[in-house]
């Protein structure tokens, strides 16, 4: 069960004097947002909150504004919105991710203007499964597999301990108002099949898999952090020079590395899948180009230079 002693750990663990920070909350009327915007009421930390109203859902999208926006003035605290209007044109296709793009874009410059910390959303245990599970189907590796990062570029989730029905549970105890988005049940994103077909299955053949989940996940983030630590060491290494243009790296002592780290160091520059054996093989004089950077290769050294935005 969640508890607001439970909660304000789980912060603890995230970042220092956390009392003294100011928090811009991510509140989109669902469930999880209001218990988050809950708890941080309950133990009356510093926040304001933002909300976007994508106008996608009609009548619903207004109604989620209206629900965030009452609890906003019922315990004063400043409200922000963003109503996405027509000057905010939807693509065809890559709904979601435009909308992600939509509402960080407008959480960062809520976050500048208005002099807060962290930016705090409401991702939980839940989350973290979905989001293994479709980077284990992308064969995303072990970085995509330890999860969700708890506290990233100004972003905390504090909830990510947390499971959906503990979140739930909170929210009939207290008494939380919320709403439903009915959009979630529909099973036209890879997300919704996982969460409404697959998760409901696992979790049926075992009571405590979320809780086994949690702590493999948890094995797995320190296993990311110690392969990260041993790869910036080797970059470290072998780099002749680096400015914010150009990186030179020494080949021979690159190609003296353990073969997951040459091919780590080669991803660093844009560069996967059958492109890295394709450069770390490659003879001298040989030139590859990936989104992001160029690589030049001689006999004893890489130049790779970012390639210029158009």
């Amino acid at each position: 069960m969640i508890t607001s002693e439970l909660f304000l750990q789980s912060i603890k663990k995230l970042l220092n004097n956390f009392e003294q920070r100011k928090f811009l909350l991510a509140a989109s009327g669902g469930v999880d947002s209001m218990v988050l915007a809950s708890l941080f009421e309950i133990c009356n930390l510093k926040f304001e909150i933002a909300h976007i109203n994508y106008k996608l859902r009609g009548e619903d999208s207004d109604s989620d504004q209206k629900l965030v926006e009452d609890f906003c003035f019922k315990n004063n605290i400043k409200f922000h919105l963003y109503p996405v209007s027509e000057k905010d044109k939807k693509p065809e296709n890559s709904i979601q991710l435009w909308a992600r793009n939509l509402r960080y874009d407008f959480f960062f410059k809520i976050l500048k203007e208005e002099n807060l910390d962290y930016i705090v959303t409401a991702h939980h245990l839940n989350d973290e499964l979905e989001t293994f599970l479709i980077n284990l189907s992308r064969g995303s590796g072990i970085k995509g597999l330890s999860g969700i990062p708890s506290n990233d570029n100004k972003i905390i989730r504090p909830l990510l301990n947390f499971s959906k029905e503990e979140i739930y549970a909170f929210a009939k105890e207290n008494k939380i108002e919320f709403q439903e988005d009915l959009s979630n049940q529909k099973n036209d994103y890879l997300r919704n099949e996982i969460r409404n077909k697959i998760i409901p299955e696992i979790t049926a053949v075992s009571t405590n898999f979320l809780n086994g989940f949690k702590d493999s996940l948890s094995y797995l983030n320190d296993a990311n952090n110690f392969i990260q630590s041993s790869i910036e060491n080797a970059f470290s290494d072998i780099i002749l020079k680096e400015d914010k243009v150009e990186t030179l790296l020494n080949r021979k002592k690159l190609l003296s590395k353990e073969p997951f780290i040459i091919t780590e160091i080669i991803r660093k520059f844009g560069f996967s899948g059958d492109e890295i054996g394709k450069v770390i093989s490659a003879e001298n004089g040989k030139f590859f180009r990936s989104k992001t950077h160029e690589i030049k290769i001689t006999r004893d050294e890489i130049l790779c230079s970012k390639r210029k935005e158009k």
